[in-house]
């Protein structure tokens, strides 16, 4: 008979040395078990049900795949809507704090800005603030009649029947959106990117110089191979967190006007408190949660094939 393999007298050593420090994670592993882990389990398991607020309290049965199939026919176009919607906005608004991440990101790099640390502290105000109260103020300041946005266009000269209903237009509201989720979010990719910034050595930029190169040439073949890696990271993660927005659609003006704007989150939190369809929004968020996933899968390997990639 075989013996059975003894545990390597390595991973023992890690044990022995570090089982003090495992026991004193065992209480924040609980926690994240109980806070996480359990809500996913349990609303993946709602998806399956016919759960409502009627029959919340027990009175709900297993219905298999039955919420999928009403999402693909009774909710197909709008899941369409919402969806093309919601990745348009995701393009748009992470493109708009990669930006902005990088213009901030290169001023405050300089040496010849002053008073750069009261800058930043600043400046990553929108960061440090709750992000919705600061939804609240722009909610104010994009009021028609009173907001401060129409008052400063008055100001300058445009005619007061110039006054544009930002929150009740279609576009205009999706511009919105992409003004204050970038208010918002862009401290994040400019803190990342200034560490990348202020880890390159000023040399590499004296000698290219020296040797003619233009600040666009400095910046494709010196600056941006080197900060790929934080770049990417920081994409990645901000794609993620930009695809599942719900604060700054819902506060502006709930997805509106008539839901034309609704992004993936706010239609399915109106599945749930304005339908009462716990099953089927569970449903359809067990099918969002798969997409972040893909995202981020894609996210991966993109970031792998651009480390492969020589400038």
């Amino acid at each position: 008979m075989s013996k059975k393999p003894k545990p390597s007298p390595f991973l023992k050593d890690i044990w022995r040395s570090n089982s003090i420090a495992y026991l004193f994670l065992l209480p924040s592993l609980f926690m994240l078990i109980i806070f996480n882990a359990y809500p996913i389990v349990f609303s993946i398991g709602i998806g399956f049900t016919n759960m409502t607020l009627a029959n919340i309290e027990g009175g709900y049965r297993f219905v298999g795949f039955e919420n999928y199939a009403k999402l693909l026919a009774a909710y197909g176009p709008d899941i369409q809507r919402v969806l093309y919607k919601t990745v348009l906005w995701t393009v748009v608004n992470v493109s708009l704090q990669v930006l902005a991440g990088l213009a901030f990101a290169s001023l405050y790099n300089s040496k010849d800005l002053l008073g750069k640390r009261l800058h930043l502290a600043i400046i990553i105000l929108p960061w440090a603030m709750p992000g919705f109260t600061s939804t609240l103020i722009w909610f104010g300041m994009f009021q028609t009649q009173f907001g401060a946005v129409n008052q400063i266009l008055h100001s300058i000269g445009l005619p007061a029947q110039f006054s544009p209903n930002w929150l009740n237009d279609e576009w205009l509201a999706f511009g919105v959106y992409n003004i204050v989720n970038t208010w918002l979010a862009y401290p994040f990719m400019m803190t990342v990117i200034l560490g990348g910034l202020q880890g390159i050595s000023p040399e590499l930029y004296e000698a290219a110089t020296i040797d003619g190169a233009r600040s666009w040439s400095k910046f494709r073949n010196i600056t941006l191979p080197l900060i790929r890696r934080p770049l990417l990271l920081a994409t990645l993660l901000t794609t993620n967190t930009t695809f599942q927005q719900f604060n700054v659609p819902f506060v502006l003006n709930n997805g509106g006007p008539a839901g034309v704007n609704d992004l993936i989150m706010v239609w399915g939190y109106k599945r749930i408190f304005t339908d009462n369809f716990y099953g089927l929004a569970s449903a359809f968020l067990g099918i969002v949660s798969i997409m972040v996933l893909l995202i981020g899968f894609a996210g991966l390997r993109v970031s792998r094939i651009a480390e492969e990639v020589k400038y």
